[in-house]
């Protein structure tokens, strides 16, 4: 196995033990103490078995695309989200890792990649999971939201969601390509227009160098943010 392909796998077991750690709450000693069992028994598997298939790169995207953050108001916990931005780099990534899972001919793989592509060009697009202590709070796909969401650009130029859509949070696919998500957590798909009302250019523009997902409430509010420069 060569020297890029076992980064990318130890960077690949590091996130999914990170993942475990914001779900647990591991203490940093037990942390280093599995990641390392982790790399040795990698590195003594990958020996026996020889040259593994090089990974698509969306375990490695992934958490670069991923921001976390808990509101904690006096000892209590009121709010844990991880919310994962769906850039183009990372839809492709997906399209890769999952046509290798499902083994898809060119036709299948060219069809998945069209209908992400689309979904690209239409919204700037978000999986959210989301903890609260009360589970009536966890409402974000209703009507009657006690949430208010938004994204924002560096200018103050900010959208609401067109769609927010609670996933299965049972479902193998999403918790496998979202290993964050817990059972104490609900999942949401949320998607904003890609272009503001009346606007020729996509939001955010070229020259943005950040965006901030904004969730606020009268329980709690929080900002997300990604770099984009």
């Amino acid at each position: 196995m060569n020297k890029k392909v076992r980064r990318q796998r130890i960077r690949a077991i590091g996130y999914r033990l990170w993942a475990m750690g914001f779900t647990y709450r591991l203490s940093p000693i037990a942390y280093c103490l599995i990641f390392a069992f982790s790399i040795l028994l990698f590195t003594g598997c990958a020996s026996k078995q020889g040259e593994v298939k090089q990974p698509s790169g969306y375990f490695d995207i992934l958490p670069q695309m991923t921001k976390s953050k808990k509101v904690i108001d006096n000892l209590d916990s009121k709010l844990f989200v991880s919310a994962t931005y769906k850039s183009r780099p990372l839809r492709e990534a997906y399209v890769d890792e999952y046509a290798r899972r499902y083994q898809m001919d060119d036709s299948q793989r060219q069809s998945l990649q069209k209908m992400e592509k689309d979904l690209d060009e239409r919204f700037n697009e978000f999986f959210m999971a989301v903890y609260t202590p009360d589970e009536r709070w966890n409402d974000f796909n209703t009507p009657e939201s006690i949430w208010k969401i938004y994204l924002e650009d560096e200018k103050g130029n900010r959208v609401s969601p067109v769609e927010i859509k609670k996933v299965d949070v049972n479902s193998p696919l999403i918790r496998e390509f979202y290993p964050y998500l817990d059972l104490w957590s609900s999942g949401y798909i949320v998607r904003f227009p890609k272009y503001m009302i009346g606007g020729e250019e996509p939001f955010p523009g070229k020259d943005t160098a950040y965006f901030k997902l904004i969730i606020t409430g009268v329980v709690a509010s929080m900002e997300l943010e990604w770099r984009l420069k």
